[in-house]
């Protein structure tokens, strides 16, 4: 597939903003797991608790990786513009999009790690 640096930028800008959202989401959900880590002291609420404690880093690491290659892959869009800005809207950059799979993967497995959590939450409270 063939890309502008335009839609480059924009399809980064938009990525960053999404991952901006899930480390909000993420701080949301760790903080609502240390309530009821203080609340609950069974063994079994406890086992859930660092289970989802390691969700949660694997996560967060899993976002932090994508954020750097995503500015990583915005800097090169950003010089390449810079170096050609008479062509920033021409589709002449081959993009092989892993990102967005990348992308699609962690989303859905956010996505799952919440449904999950949310149905402990339920249960504990």
């Amino acid at each position: 597939m063939k890309a502008s640096l335009n839609n480059l930028h924009h399809q980064d800008i938009d990525w960053l903003r999404e991952l901006d959202f899930y480390r909000e989401e993420i701080a949301t959900l760790v903080s609502r797991l240390e309530e009821v880590a203080s609340k609950n002291t069974g063994k079994e609420v406890v086992a859930q608790v660092e289970h989802f404690q390691n969700e949660f880093i694997m996560l967060r690491e899993q976002l932090d990786i994508l954020h750097h290659d995503i500015k990583t892959r915005e800097n090169e869009v950003e010089a390449v513009a810079k170096e050609r800005p008479e062509h920033i809207d021409e589709h002449f950059k081959t993009v092989k999009n892993k990102t967005l799979g990348r992308m699609k993967d962690f989303t859905g497995g956010f996505a799952d790690t919440r449904f999950e959590f949310n149905k402990f939450l339920a249960k504990t409270f």
